[in-house]
């Protein structure tokens, strides 16, 4: 099959080469996409590459929306999480909105998709960087409400003690939980801050599913 733009790109010396162009961004952003649906092993190699030779270009490659999506949001749903951790060790914002895709909630978070999949791994890399535990979605749902109505009580559990905001939660949503909520910002405790990494903003927030994934 033939090379992908990552490939021509990522090899070519930054020093004394052109500018890159939007287009260039855009290109890339496509290519690494469609790695992401193919090769994960060959994706992760190529951006590897990438970051060492040009940061900030990887930086663009990662948050460019492609068809209302970005690479982070991507890598989120698809559960790549060392592809997660290196675009956040990049700089890559954890609180980046995607763009509204058609028929599906928009402005999500990676953070909503790590919940939407009950991902507790991913959960705690994006909270560890910085993740917004209540940030809300264009219909002002927070990354909680995509665990609940996923029934993914792990992930659940995991944002109640990072200070997930419970007033969302039913009577027996609150029984259920109640270790969780008593422990709330506990779990914050044991996760190491990352140097530069943003706040933490509570926020209050409704109920709202996900109902479909990147194709």
């Amino acid at each position: 099959s033939p090379s992908s733009p990552m490939l021509t790109l990522a090899v070519t010396p930054n020093s004394g080469g052109p500018m890159k162009s939007s287009s260039d961004v855009k290109s890339e952003a496509i290519a690494c996409m469609g790695l992401l649906r193919r090769n994960e092993v060959k994706l992760m190699e190529n951006a590897k590459l990438l970051l060492k030779q040009d940061r900030e270009f990887f930086l663009k490659v990662f948050t460019s929306t492609v068809d209302e999506w970005t690479l982070i949001h991507a890598c989120t749903l698809k559960g790549v999480r060392p592809l997660v951790k290196i675009a956040l060790k990049a700089g890559v914002d954890p609180n980046l909105e995607m763009g509204v895709p058609d028929g599906l909630p928009g402005r999500c978070t990676p953070l909503h998709l790590a919940a939407h999949r009950g991902d507790v791994s991913i959960i705690e890399l994006l909270v560890q960087f910085g993740a917004q535990v209540n940030k809300q979605d264009n219909m002002n749902y927070s990354p909680l409400h995509y665990a609940l109505r996923r029934g993914n009580t792990l992930a659940a559990k995991k944002l109640l003690k990072f200070g997930a905001d419970p007033s969302e939660l039913s009577r027996e949503e609150r029984i259920y939980f109640r270790n969780e909520i008593n422990a709330k910002g506990s779990a914050l405790l044991c996760i190491p801050v990352r140097v530069g990494s943003q706040k933490h903003k509570h926020n209050s927030s409704s109920l709202r599913d996900k109902t479909s994934s990147a194709s």
